[in-house]
């Protein structure tokens, strides 16, 4: 169903993926969906979400059971979680 690349526990980009599927699954936006979209299970997706509102600033709303974001906040865009979502982000390490 989807072409989300999956992270370790503890990356970021874990986070971002959840965004990500947000934007992507649109009207179908749910716990259920994203869940199956990103490959996590549910109480993780809602710890995603609580992080990306408490320590990003993203403004996640949500209606009935479906998810959307308002705002991306000042950390956060929505264009790399694409590619972080689609294993384009962090490909390269930094030396030093």
């Amino acid at each position: 169903m989807s072409d989300c690349v999956h992270y370790p526990k503890g990356d970021l980009r874990r986070m971002l993926a959840v965004l990500a599927a947000i934007d992507r699954l649109g009207e179908r936006a749910t716990l259920v969906n994203l869940a199956r979209f990103t490959g996590l299970d549910k109480k993780t997706v809602g710890d995603l979400l609580l992080k990306a509102i408490d320590q990003a600033g993203v403004t996640v709303f949500k209606d009935g059971s479906r998810y959307w974001i308002e705002d991306w906040g000042p950390v956060l865009k929505r264009d790399g979680a694409q590619q972080a979502m689609r294993g384009r982000v962090g490909l390269v390490r930094p030396i030093g």
